[in-house]
């Protein structure tokens, strides 16, 4: 996987029509640091309230910004758009929370507001 230009350019697309700021991104941090050194059930719980919280946010706007978010898919896992429809969009979070560059990427757009 990689970002491209193009997927950058669909990425800032998407973070601007759903409007996740500054303050989402602080409140997200707050809740993932509460889950260190706690046991692993309770991590879990964390993680799973942090993706509630991720998926209600795009959940909310996710009918403005459908064909960029196929379109990001497509280009960030080199896959047609046909088959990017049909993907996991919670897998697809997960594997970009892991994304080392879109993280970067993520942080940076956030940081410029």
């Amino acid at each position: 996987m990689k970002l491209t230009i193009d997927s950058i350019c669909l990425l800032s697309s998407i973070i601007d029509k759903i409007n996740i700021d500054n303050g989402f991104i602080d409140e997200m941090i707050k809740i993932g640091q509460t889950a260190k050194g706690r046991k692993k059930e309770e991590q879990e719980e964390i993680e799973k309230k942090i993706g509630i919280k991720i998926v209600l946010k795009l959940g909310s706007k996710l009918h403005e910004v459908r064909d960029e978010l196929v379109s990001f898919i497509a280009n960030y896992k080199e896959i047609p758009k046909e088959e990017a429809e049909k993907i996991d969009i919670i897998e697809i979070f997960k594997e970009l929370m892991n994304d080392e560059n879109f993280m970067s990427f993520f942080k940076q757009k956030a940081m410029s507001k």
